[in-house]
């Protein structure tokens, strides 16, 4: 029985050119028995509901040609239906890809999926928005949006590194009050990270014992007290076993940033100002994996063999 896709390609992601052509993928899906119809949003909007309109089109699975930002749009508009999301990267760090060892070249990704299962993952929200990774608040957030695309392009994740060195002499720790199950804190806080999964940036494990389908966020609040105690703090944020008061780690389902003006990041976008809700949709999306072992990130989920 053949497959029913949809190709959503980001002409905007840094690895799709001006002569990228979505129709051979459409061509190389039908040779394989996949039947397959190609989008090309022009906004991250237009990416959510096009997932949203593949879901209704009841397809097995929908092929997301882009970045991190692509695959978490897209996510948004397939929360909860039976369509698979099937990352194909071709975005600036690809954290995702990394983290579920989705080849990097366009055609081995897809033959990863067609041959590959289907597995149900934690959504992370943040209000009315999503993460598929992490969120964060705070320097990482200022940092991330200040990156113009330009510079993604011209030199990729190095560009977060380049705008961090530059930005550095100048942040600073605010009081941030945050409330979770546990209770309520109160600290001069320089940055949180909320990880549904490991690995951030693409470089460093800062929640490295994450898990992206047991309903809980891992925490991380860096709390130094002042400026240049944060620098030497920041070599061991991912000393796990580091007793220090400075570094709180802590998971839950739902935490509340109550104080306002921190910025707030998305898989590496910048998407606007605390106050905000940090929680979780257990289980709530399915994502295309390829074939074999699953990836240490998953505890013990239901998985569907392709085609089964």
């Amino acid at each position: 029985m053949s497959l029913r896709a949809t190709v959503l390609v980001n002409s905007a992601a840094r690895r799709v050119g001006p002569r990228f052509d979505g129709t051979k993928i459409i061509r190389y899906l039908a040779d394989r028995d996949c039947v397959a119809s190609l989008v090309m949003p022009e906004s991250g909007e237009q990416a959510t509901q096009e997932a949203r309109a593949s879901a209704e089109r009841h397809d097995d699975i929908l092929f997301v040609v882009g970045g991190d930002g692509s695959v978490r749009d897209t996510a948004l508009g397939l929360a909860g239906s039976g369509t698979s999301l099937a990352a194909v990267p071709a975005g600036t760090v690809n954290v995702w890809a990394t983290e579920t060892r989705i080849p990097r070249a366009p055609l081995a990704a897809i033959d990863a999926h067609l041959a590959g299962q289907s597995v149900h993952i934690d959504l992370g929200r943040a209000g009315d928005r999503c993460f598929l990774l992490m969120a964060g608040v705070g320097w990482d957030a200022e940092i991330t949006g200040r990156v113009s695309r330009p510079l993604k392009r011209a030199i990729g994740d190095l560009a977060y590194i380049a705008q961090a060195a530059w930005m550095a002499p100048r942040l600073r720790t605010r009081d941030a009050r945050w409330h979770t199950s546990e209770g309520s804190f109160e600290e001069p806080l320089a940055w949180m990270v909320f990880g549904n999964s490991r690995l951030y940036g693409g470089k460093v494990h800062l929640t490295p014992r994450a898990i992206i389908d047991d309903g809980l966020l891992d925490v991380l609040a860096a709390c130094p007290r002042t400026p240049s105690d944060a620098f030497r703090l920041a070599g061991k944020l991912t000393q796990e076993r580091l007793q220090d008061p400075r570094l709180i780690r802590f998971r839950d389902s739902e935490i509340r940033v109550e104080t306002p003006g921190f910025g707030v990041q998305l898989d590496g976008d910048y998407a606007g100002q605390t106050p905000m809700t940090f929680s979780v949709d257990h289980r709530a999306l399915l994502v295309s994996l390829p074939p074999g072992p699953l990836p240490p990130i998953f505890g013990a989920p239901h998985v569907n063999r392709r085609g089964t």
